[in-house]
């Protein structure tokens, strides 16, 4: 239940970051003005309190020492009470407000500032006296209204000669000014603390400010994006983790635009490139139904042609499959230990046939003691496939293609190498070979080599890096081309 009235209150009431930050400034202004004034207030009455029975007790002291001869004389019997009276009201006439009596040992009144004597002391109508009595200090304290209605504090001081009691002094002092003295500084501590609240409040609003404004930034940024808008970044502001987290998502937002736009153009592409069978397919079958199949030798010519065209089509189709799931880490196989030197004599094998009917001398050279790899060898084939095929596809009659295995540094991985002495490739581009559907026009693939869907390279690239390996390629126009291939080998 307490969890959703915490959820209701701030889902509604307080909806922003902006809010609840201000308000939890505001809150602990708030606790911190409370507790002071209740801590600081105790301390302040306690402290007025204590400087009163402090003043109250030097003067009891000071008219008792006064005192004390003539309470001597009046035992004897050398005066009477009314010279202890006027030594008193001598000794307070610059303090009006001090009420006192003066009581003997056995606790009966001799003088009273009022001039009509109070009752015998006791602990109901003069507990400070009798406090007195028990004290070692020789004084009371009590608080209590006194005749006209206002609140007392009371002190009794015992009057002593040597260690016989001559009397005891009562003073009594309205508390109304030290308390309003006591009031007046908590007033003023109050309003010190509010004005600090008030200070801690601003702060707060400001920093809210500060920490919500690139938080609101980020979101209108995002709503932006949402709606298609790729181009929109944020401006990194605020404070690190603000500025990260802005850093972060221009990072991803560039990379979304990127993909996006990768997509366009493959699906841009892979239009172009369906679209050239499907029309060579559907013209022929149009010439075969206008009559062209009354004429055996143009029919057959037909008919192979669209065979040539299906499975172009499907093998593009079957390249595409393949190579987004690997893209997507769907098609990882089962792994195993692979010599790549086995497989090196295996392609060298299936392709050498191949290149000597097109005129192209095929070599291969590998490294003795080369070490394993781990993956899925069907990929890895795939590998040493497209690389040849395309160095063939590309290399002219009387050219040689070179496949070369080499071990790393420290062994540590293993690089392969097919090298051909074609046309070369242009620098502007190289950095496009790997691409999906892209075709370099750096010359003719030869009659023979089934036409290409333009995925091999770009199918080779992901097998390798998906095995944590690079693949890159170099070239000389006029000189030929060498792509290369680099994988980890088992440590």
């Amino acid at each position: 239940m307490f969890k959703k009235i915490d959820s209701w209150i701030f889902s509604r009431l307080l909806p922003s970051l902006h809010a609840r930050l201000v308000l939890s400034h505001l809150l602990v202004s708030l606790v911190s003005i409370v507790l002071i004034s209740v801590f600081a207030g105790r301390y302040i009455f306690q402290a007025a309190l204590a400087e009163l029975e402090h003043n109250v007790q030097t003067l009891a002291f000071a008219s008792g020492n006064a005192l004390e001869p003539l309470l001597n004389q009046y035992r004897d019997g050398k005066i009477d009470p009314s010279v202890l009276g006027s030594t008193l009201d001598q000794m307070f006439q610059d303090y009006p407000e001090i009420q006192f009596t003066l009581y003997l040992p056995d606790g009966s009144p001799l003088i009273d500032d009022s001039g009509t004597l109070p009752p015998a002391a006791n602990r109901k109508t003069a507990p400070e006296v009798m406090g007195a009595f028990e004290n070692d200090a020789g004084r009371g304290t009590a608080t209590r209204n006194g005749a006209n209605g206002k609140q007392y504090f009371y002190l009794a001081a015992l009057i002593q000669t040597n260690v016989e009691n001559l009397g005891i002094i009562r003073l009594g002092v309205p508390m109304e000014p030290a308390m309003q003295s006591a009031r007046q500084s908590l007033g003023v501590l109050i309003l010190v603390a509010i004005l600090v609240a008030c200070g801690i409040s601003l702060f707060g609003w400001l920093l809210a400010n500060n920490l919500a404004r690139p938080i609101v930034s980020l979101t209108r940024t995002a709503e932006q994006f949402s709606r298609g808008d790729l181009t929109v970044r944020v401006e990194p502001k605020g404070t690190q983790e603000m500025r990260h987290l802005a850093d972060a998502f221009n990072t991803m937002a560039g990379k979304l635009q990127e993909n996006v736009r990768q997509m366009r153009d493959f699906v841009a592409n892979a239009s172009h490139e369906l679209r050239t069978p499907l029309t060579v397919v559907k013209l022929r079958v149009e010439a075969l139904r206008a009559g062209a199949l009354e004429e055996p030798e143009i029919a057959g010519r037909f008919l192979g042609e669209i065979e040539n065209e299906v499975n172009r089509l499907v093998r593009m189709v079957n390249d595409l499959l393949d190579l987004s799931r690997m893209e997507a880490g769907l098609d990882g196989g089962a792994q195993d230990l692979i010599d790549l030197g086995l497989i090196a004599n295996d392609v060298y094998s299936i392709f050498n046939m191949r290149a000597g009917q097109v005129g192209v001398n095929l070599e291969l050279d590998v490294e003795s003691g080369l070490p394993l790899l781990e993956g899925n060898e069907d990929q890895i084939r795939r590998v040493f496939y497209n690389l040849v095929e395309n160095a063939i596809k590309f290399t002219p009659t009387g050219g040689k293609v070179q496949i070369l295995l080499r071990g790393g540094l420290d062994q540590k991985n293993v690089r392969l190498l097919v090298k051909d002495n074609g046309p070369g490739i242009p620098p502007e581009v190289l950095p496009h070979v790997f691409e999906r559907f892209y075709r370099a026009e750096t010359g003719t693939a030869r009659t023979g080599m089934p036409k290409g869907s333009g995925l091999g390279l770009a199918i080779a690239k992901s097998i390798v890096e998906n095995h944590g390996g690079q693949i890159g390629v170099s070239s000389q126009v006029g000189e030929g081309t060498t792509l290369w291939a680099e994988l980890p080998a088992v440590s």
